[in-house]
């Protein structure tokens, strides 16, 4: 029997690398992990730290109309909120596109349909990576039969 596999325990394996490039949050969402870090003593080491540094427009993702990216340790990464096993310290506040990984909801609003981000399609190493694949020979599939 295989062991089952969760984000949680396949982390020393994959190292975040969901994690790599930083997310994108709104506005909104960035001001309270921001109050969240400033009021939590187990993240001084954040107090003096930007956060958050490229804004993007895209009224289709984000309710204010505009994101903003999490900044990285370095310019190669990872998120500045993964600690060094690289779990997310700020997990009960992480933001709603590392709740909902791998699916990307657009807005109601837009006509844009759900998505599962393919960022880790080469990463056989992420328990997403044989859902990928086979929603990948789905959409395939589909297309040779019509």
């Amino acid at each position: 029997m295989s062991e089952y596999k969760t984000c949680l325990n396949q982390l020393p394996i994959c190292k975040g690398s969901c994690c790599s490039n930083g997310v994108w949050v709104d506005q909104e969402e960035a001001r309270k992990i921001e109050e969240h870090v400033k009021n939590n003593p187990s993240l001084n080491d954040l107090h003096h730290e930007a956060l958050f540094e490229i804004e993007d427009d895209d009224p289709d993702y984000f309710p204010s109309g505009k994101g903003i990216g999490t900044r990285l340790k370095t310019s190669d990464g990872p998120c500045i909120f993964l600690d060094s096993e690289f779990k997310c310290r700020i997990y009960t506040y992480r933001p709603f596109f590392c709740r909902d990984y791998p699916m990307m909801h657009p807005l109601t609003s837009s006509q844009k349909p759900i998505i599962l981000d393919n960022m880790f399609e080469k990463d056989p190493n992420c328990i997403y990576h044989s859902l990928l694949q086979d929603t990948l020979a789905s959409i395939e599939s589909e297309k040779n039969e019509s």
